[in-house]
């Protein structure tokens, strides 16, 4: 008998390319993983992998067998859930991953409820500047901003916002506030690496313009982003939720706000839930359902 616990160091030992590896993620020892493998290939009467000093690949008969354990485990994970979603008692794990500001913003508040709701669920949280790159390496849901994800991505909208230039007062007395865009080639900018150097700008008239700028700092965290605009460095384009705290204390002020910031094909960004293009786990459909939910209950300011 071939156990489930065996066919997930398999695939865990797989996945990192060596044994040690496998065995640090699942917590157990070396040695002991070594054996389990080795009492697994006994079992097939199959060599599933060569061993060398750097690192380890899989024979023929391991790819064949990786697909077949990866498809298993995927099926009994499905079995286990829905058993679970039934006796109204789902366990299992969540991979999620996030931007700094939305982790620390919502995640603590969401996985409080939703744990006491749902005690058996446990989780792993990522926090990254592109966290719905994770779903590539199998995570199961993203929460992030700005555009829609690509078509290998199953995307979830679940609001617009609007995006804001500002600065400190300090900064636009040391040097003259910009008159239209044009002007923020001769600025220091703050920029985010999710954003970049090209900015895009709606008039009043509604026509797109884009206008490079030369970043003097760039970070890939708005809180800290933010912290820099406030001690003077320059100009930061944020969404407006992220900058209120610092315009109702008066530590930043409005840039350009006859022109809305806008994305190259002239929409709003938006938050969204990202996910796999693969069959989702119930206790993954319960808490995607709890975070649009409350996402939605945001105080966004009007996109206009």
């Amino acid at each position: 008998m071939i156990s489930i616990e065996v066919l997930r160091l398999f695939v865990t030992v797989a996945d990192t390319g060596s044994i040690a590896g496998g065995a640090r993620k699942l917590s157990i020892s070396p040695s002991l993983a070594s054996r389990k493998i080795a009492s697994l290939e006994h079992s097939l009467n199959a060599r599933l992998m060569m061993r060398s000093t750097r690192r380890l690949r899989l024979t023929e008969a391991g790819s064949m067998f990786l697909a077949w354990s990866k498809e298993t485990l995927s099926h009994f994970e499905q079995v286990v859930d829905e058993l679970g979603f039934q006796r109204r008692d789902p366990r299992g794990l969540i991979r999620v991953a996030c931007n700094d500001y939305m982790g620390n913003r919502f995640l603590p508040e969401a996985l409080q409820h939703f744990r006491n709701a749902y005690p058996g669920i446990r989780f792993v949280v990522t926090l990254s500047d592109v966290p719905q790159e994770l779903i590539r390496q199998g995570y199961d849901v993203a929460i992030h901003s700005g555009p829609a994800p690509d078509g290998a991505l199953i995307g979830r909208r679940i609001q617009p916002y609007r995006r804001m230039l500002c600065a400190s007062p300090a900064y636009l007395r040391r040097k003259r506030p910009p008159k239209s865009p044009a002007d923020l080639a001769h600025h220091d900018c703050l920029v985010h690496p999710n954003i970049g150097l090209s900015w895009h700008f709606q008039d009043p008239r509604g026509n797109i313009t884009e206008q490079t700028v030369s970043a003097t700092v760039e970070v890939n965290s708005y809180p800290l982003l933010l912290e820099l605009a406030s001690r003077g460095l320059g100009i930061i384009r944020v969404a407006r939720i992220l900058a209120g705290p610092s315009l109702e204390s008066g530590a930043l002020g409005e840039v350009l706000g006859d022109y809305r910031c806008v994305e190259k094909d002239g929409s709003d960004p938006e938050i969204w839930l990202t996910y796999p293009d693969r069959p989702r786990l119930t206790r993954v459909r319960l808490l995607g359902e709890y975070l649009a939910a409350l996402l939605k209950t945001v105080d966004l300011p009007p996109t206009r």
